[in-house]
């Protein structure tokens, strides 16, 4: 069962927003959000011990190379 339906997007922007949108864009928004919700459960089993949060992706990428180095 997906995370996301688009029924349930098609709601919560009208809802909260007021926007319209049609089935199609609907089920794209949910199947992206529900990609970004799994990979979001997924972070937990990463070793990010000692990464504070990144200002940007470019940071997270220079700190993670950073402990690689001292790891190695």
């Amino acid at each position: 069962m997906p995370l996301v339906t688009g029924e349930t997007v098609k709601q919560v922007l009208h809802d909260l927003y007021g926007y319209e949108v049609s089935a199609e864009d609907a089920q794209a928004i949910a199947h992206g959000a529900g990609a970004m919700l799994t990979l979001a459960g997924n972070l937990a089993s990463l070793d990010l011990t000692g990464i504070e949060p990144p200002q940007g992706y470019a940071v997270m990428i220079a700190e993670a190379t950073r402990l690689a180095k001292i790891k190695s």
